[in-house]
C-alpha cells in the first residue's frame, strides 16, 4: 500500500495542471494544407449545355426517376441550410434563406456564370472546390468535361444483359424500372460498333461487342469502368459453366425469356 499512495498522488498532481490547448490555428500550416488539391473519385458531373440546347442526360446510365421515392438523408435534402453557404461561395448569393424569390435570383446568377464561362464552367467549379481531378461516372463525356481535370469512368452493366430481361423485370419489381435504361444503352453500344443485331453465339458476342466496346471506351479516354449491378439483380455472382452459358445465349439470342432470379437470371 505504501507504494500505491505516492503513485495516486503523482497522477492527481499531473491532472491538476492546467492544459494549454492550441487557441488558434497555425496559419502557415493551414496555407500549406490549402495548396493540396483534392481528387474526387466518384462524381456525376454534368456537361456544359448552352441556352436552348437539350439538357444533359448522360450523367448516369440509370434514370433517377426509376428509383422508388424514399426519405433523403438530412444533408441531401433540398432544404439543407448548408447549401446556402455553397451558394454564397459559388454564386455570391447574398441571402440567408431559401425563399422562392431569392432562389430565383440565385438561378439567374448561376445562368450568368454559365454564359460568361461557357465550356470552362465545369473546370471553374472544380477550382472553387479546390479539386484537381474528378472521376466522371458518365455514359459519355461532353463539352467542358475534358482531361486532365475530368477522367471518364464508363458504364458497362448493359453488356451483362444482352438477352431478354422481361422475366427478370417480373421477378423483382424493385429492379423493373432500371432495365429499359440498360437496354437502350446496349443498343447504343451496338450502333457505335455498326452492329445491327446481336451476334449468333456467345463467343462472337464477347469478341465483337464486349471486347470492342471496352477497347473503344479505352481509346476514348476511359480510365475505369463502373458496374451498377446492385440496382439490377442479386449480387450472388458465380463462376458459370461455359458450355451452359453458350447454350443459354444460343437458345435465347433470337427471342424468348431466360429464367429469372439472382445469378441465374442471365448467362
Amino acid at each position: 500500500m505504501k507504494h500505491i499512495f505516492p503513485a495516486i498522488f503523482a497522477i492527481v498532481s499531473i491532472l491538476s495542471v492546467p492544459i494549454q490547448s492550441q487557441t488558434r490555428m497555425d496559419q502557415e500550416l493551414l496555407n500549406e494544407i490549402m495548396k493540396i488539391k483534392a481528387i474526387d473519385n466518384h462524381a456525376h458531373p454534368v456537361k456544359y449545355v448552352a441556352e436552348g440546347e437539350k439538357p444533359d442526360d448522360e450523367f448516369d446510365a440509370l434514370p433517377l426517376d426509376a428509383i422508388v421515392a424514399f426519405p433523403l438523408p438530412v444533408r441531401l435534402s433540398p432544404t439543407n441550410p448548408e447549401f446556402i453557404r455553397a451558394w454564397h461561395d459559388l454564386y455570391r448569393y447574398s441571402h440567408n434563406d431559401m425563399s422562392e424569390a431569392h432562389v430565383r435570383e440565385l438561378m439567374n446568377a448561376k445562368q450568368t456564370v454559365i454564359k460568361q464561362r461557357g465550356e470552362g464552367t465545369p473546370a471553374w467549379i472544380l477550382d472553387q472546390l479546390n479539386i484537381e481531378t474528378m472521376f466522371a461516372n458518365r455514359v459519355a463525356m461532353g463539352r467542358g468535361l475534358t482531361p486532365p481535370r475530368f477522367r471518364w469512368v464508363a458504364f458497362d452493366d448493359a453488356l451483362i444483359f444482352p438477352l431478354s430481361n422481361e422475366a427478370q423485370k417480373r421477378f423483382n419489381q424493385d429492379y423493373k424500372g432500371f432495365y429499359p435504361g440498360e437496354e437502350k444503352l446496349l443498343k447504343r453500344y451496338l450502333s457505335d460498333l455498326k452492329i445491327n443485331a446481336l451476334p449468333p453465339t456467345l463467343d462472337a458476342y464477347m469478341k465483337m461487342v464486349v471486347t470492342r466496346t471496352l477497347e473503344r471506351q479505352k481509346q476514348n479516354g476511359a480510365v475505369a469502368i463502373k458496374f451498377e449491378a446492385a440496382y439490377l439483380r442479386w449480387l450472388d455472382f458465380d463462376n458459370p459453366d461455359e458450355a451452359r452459358a453458350r447454350g443459354i445465349y444460343g437458345r435465347f439470342v433470337k427471342g424468348g425469356e431466360p429464367p429469372a432470379g439472382g445469378a441465374r437470371g442471365q448467362a
